[in-house]
């Protein structure tokens, strides 16, 4: 299934009872042959951090300002239902998504 995956990002993912786990902040990809294959999500905060890069360091910084503490939850490729792009879904419930 071909995605236009900015359409998702920065959306609200629920998760199977509808409940919010987080923004899709990033999607991470491997190279197969001639073609990115989706690997996982990452939905949250920490997502948003593992976007822009900011490991470290630069999350100890940006604690002392109160950001970067929420987490986020890595959700596996096939877990995701990006039916609707502008509403994903976790086909799970968050108490089974490992944490990031």
């Amino acid at each position: 299934m071909i995605v236009a995956l900015e359409r998702s990002v920065g959306r609200q993912v629920r998760d199977a009872a509808a409940q919010k786990i987080g923004h899709l902040h990033e999607v991470r990809v491997q190279r197969e042959g001639d073609h990115l294959v989706v690997v996982d999500y990452l939905v949250g905060e920490a997502g948003l951090l593992e976007r822009f890069s900011i490991t470290g360091y630069g999350r100890a910084a940006l604690g002392l300002f109160g950001i970067g503490g929420g987490g986020g939850y890595l959700i596996p490729w096939q877990e995701m239902d990006l039916s609707d792009p502008e509403n994903p879904v976790c086909k799970c419930v968050v108490a089974q998504l490992q944490r990031f």
